[in-house]
């Protein structure tokens, strides 16, 4: 009878025990759900996000912070507010293009070629083209150049180059060759960049025998932008 007892005891024990493991597996299983890859992904991209506000906020603290003791510089040497608001416009301006600048960089000419043509050649294989010049413009940006100007008009985010027969159209103004293009900035980089073999303007050159001149110089001038820009679809965003 005891016997017996005992063995009602250890099943009862194991009913429990069971019971006890059963509930502690779910709650673990419960804990580690399944997540898919796009979910993770998702949330990577959050992460991603919230880190890359924080980093523009905290740009944007520091800069903040600087321009406060600037002025506070400025106000401690006998300065004022003013003097300082006064160059921040003037750096607008200059970056903007309002504003004639001068500094080291380099000139380029160039021109159509004065060679015969080959026979059942394309007359256009020796012609300046609009493209070629915005090449050009595009490899001297790339380059470093903090300003360019083609025949004396600004470059700007907003000009154009078109071509218009035998001349080509910058900012709604129309040139004919040869179409000086000036660029200041770092006179070496500038150079190589279009005397290298491998750049547009030497393709331009050698195999199609355009007229291409070079020059550098210690100190060239570029006028500021003198047309008007006006907005069709620009708007400020809100909250900004």
């Amino acid at each position: 009878m005891k016997i017996q007892s005992n063995k009602i005891i250890i099943l009862l024990l194991c009913i429990i025990l069971g019971f006890f493991t059963a509930i502690q597996t779910k709650n673990v299983q419960g804990d580690y759900d399944f997540v898919d890859l796009r979910t993770i992904m998702d949330l990577k991209n959050l992460i991603k996000k919230e880190r890359e506000e924080l980093s523009s906020i905290s740009e944007l603290i520091m800069s903040n912070k600087n321009r406060l003791l600037e002025y506070e510089i400025t106000i401690s040497k006998g300065g004022s507010i003013r003097d300082v608001l006064v160059k921040e416009h003037d750096q607008f301006k200059a970056i903007s293009g309002f504003m004639d600048l001068e500094g080291p960089g380099i000139i380029v000419w160039l021109r159509d070629s004065d060679r015969e043509l080959y026979e059942w050649e394309d007359p256009n294989n020796v012609i300046v083209h609009d493209l070629d010049v915005l090449i050009v413009v595009n490899d001297l940006k790339t380059a470093g150049a903090e300003a360019i100007s083609i025949n004396g008009q600004r470059i700007m985010g907003t000009s154009e180059i078109q071509c218009a027969g035998a001349t080509i159209t910058v900012n709604n103004h129309t040139y004919g060759q040869p179409f000086i293009i000036k660029a200041i900035g770092d006179p070496n980089t500038l150079s190589a960049a279009i005397k290298s073999p491998e750049s547009y303007a030497s393709l331009l050159k050698d195999f199609y025998g355009l007229g291409l001149e070079v020059e550098v110089y210690e100190n060239i001038e570029i006028p500021k932008f003198n047309g008007d820009i006006s907005w069709k679809y620009l708007t400020p965003k809100e909250g900004e």
